[in-house]
């Protein structure tokens, strides 16, 4: 097992970049740049300094209120921070990192592809779920980031620098499988818009299953939409059972993409696995 503090280092790490995520997420939908962009207060829009900025800790300083309008902070900014640590640690826990013997270049390219598409899970997860948006801004730049992640993965594995579980395991052949489980994923949610007239999902559903398909590969992308169309019809039922939706309402499908993603990225082969050991 890892030690303390390496654990600390990932959560605190995890924290800041959650941090980025809330401003990824909200100028992604509502403009401004991303990166040269000073946040700003979103009800007066005081420029904030850095301890207004601390992740976690400036919510709970500042007692959930803007340090200049005392207006109220929403929740979402320090769940998504702790969110995103606490998926930083879980990812590094799970994944071949720690199976290694040293760390080397592969391994930690690796761990940072993971916690690249954790991210960009968490921004799909806030856009659609406030603002019922799948942002291109965040998509396309996602699959091309992804892109150049396995090619570098292939080029290392190929040098034989470490050798890994087969799950994870990435090279030329596998790139163009992956490329072709995106295109798939996109495909079947361009016949669900279609055949629905845009009715149950949109273009952005579409552009995720396909970044999804091809970062998530096959079978994993096959765990990840079984495991989003449960949880979507069962959070659907919820919702209408208790008054927020009724029958024939629209339910902001990205979150539950996200969930089935986060959970096949990790566990996909385990969860594989277990279901042909039941069916045998």
């Amino acid at each position: 097992m890892p030690d303390a503090l390496t654990l600390l280092v990932i959560f605190i790490f995890g924290s800041a970049v959650g941090s980025f995520l809330n401003v990824v997420a909200y100028r992604s939908v509502h403009g401004g740049d991303i990166i040269s962009d000073r946040s700003k207060c979103p009800h007066c829009k005081h420029r904030l300094e850095a301890v207004d900025l601390l992740p976690i800790l400036s919510f709970i300083i500042l007692r959930g209120n803007c340090r200049y309008c005392r207006q109220k902070i929403s929740w979402h900014y320090p769940i998504v921070e702790f969110s995103t640590a606490a998926l930083f640690v879980v990812a590094y826990l799970v994944s071949p990192v720690i199976i290694t013997p040293t760390l080397n270049l592969t391994s930690i390219t690796l761990y940072l592809y993971v916690i690249f598409v954790i991210s960009t899970l968490l921004v799909v997860f806030i856009t659609d779920l406030l603002d019922g948006i799948i942002p291109d801004k965040v998509i396309l730049p996602a699959i091309v980031i992804a892109l150049l992640f396995k090619l570098a993965l292939a080029y290392l594995f190929s040098q034989e620098l470490i050798h890994v579980a087969g799950a994870y395991f990435i090279d030329l052949n596998g790139i163009v499988l992956d490329l072709a489980a995106g295109l798939a994923a996109g495909a079947i949610f361009y016949l669900i818009v279609l055949f629905s007239k845009g009715k149950g999902m949109g273009g952005g559903d579409i552009k995720y299953a396909a970044f999804l398909g091809f970062a998530l590969g096959f079978p994993n992308i096959a765990v990840a939409l079984f495991l989003a169309f449960l949880t979507g019809a069962a959070g659907a039922l919820i919702l209408i059972s208790v008054g927020k939706k009724r029958f024939g309402q629209t339910v902001a499908f990205g979150p539950f993409l996200s969930l089935g993603s986060f959970v096949a990225l990790l566990w996909g082969q385990q969860i594989i696995d277990w279901y042909f050991k039941l069916n045998t």
